[in-house]
C-alpha cells in the first residue's frame, strides 16, 4: 500500500484495490483506500464496492469525499458571491461618477454653438443654406 501511495500512480493504486477484492480481503481494501485516497476516483471505488457487497467498508471513504466536496463547493459558492458584491459596488461607482470622455470646448463647424449668434448652421445669409439645417462644415 506505501507503494503505491508514494508511486502517485492511479493505475497502480486501482490494481491494488483489484488485488485485494479478489483475495477477499476487505480490511485491507478499507485501509487501501485511506493510504491511496488522493490517487482513487470515487466511482470507481462506489462501483467496486457495490459488485462486491462491501459499501460498509468503503463508507468511511465515501463520507470524507462527500465532506472535501462539499468544502469546496462552499469556498466556490463564497469565492462568488464577493465577486458578484465586488462587481456590483464597482457598476454603482462608475455610474455615479460618469464623467464624458471628450469636453466639447469648442465644436467643429456645423455642429450647434459654433456660429456667432449660437445657432445652428454656418450663419445667418450664406446662400445656398436651408435656415434650419447645419450642414456640414469643414
Amino acid at each position: 500500500m506505501e507503494y503505491a501511495a508514494e508511486s502517485k500512480n492511479a493505475e497502480l493504486a486501482e490494481e491494488l484495490l483489484l488485488w485485494f477484492l479478489d483475495r477477499k480481503n476487505y480490511t485491507c481494501f478499507s485501509a487501501a483506500l485511506f493510504q491511496c485516497y488522493d490517487l482513487l476516483h470515487p466511482d470507481v471505488v462506489m462501483e467496486l464496492s457495490w459488485r462486491h457487497g462491501i459499501m460498509q467498508f468503503s463508507m468511511p471513504y465515501f463520507i470524507q469525499v462527500m465532506r472535501e466536496y462539499t468544502q469546496k463547493v462552499d469556498e466556490l459558492k463564497q469565492l462568488v458571491e464577493t465577486k458578484l458584491e465586488e462587481s456590483v459596488q464597482d457598476q454603482k461607482q462608475n455610474s455615479l461618477v460618469y464623467a464624458p470622455e471628450t469636453l466639447m470646448l469648442t465644436a467643429p463647424p456645423g455642429m450647434p454653438g459654433s456660429t456667432p449668434a449660437g445657432g445652428y448652421g454656418p450663419g445667418p445669409g450664406v446662400p445656398g443654406v436651408y435656415p434650419g439645417y447645419p450642414g456640414y462644415g469643414m
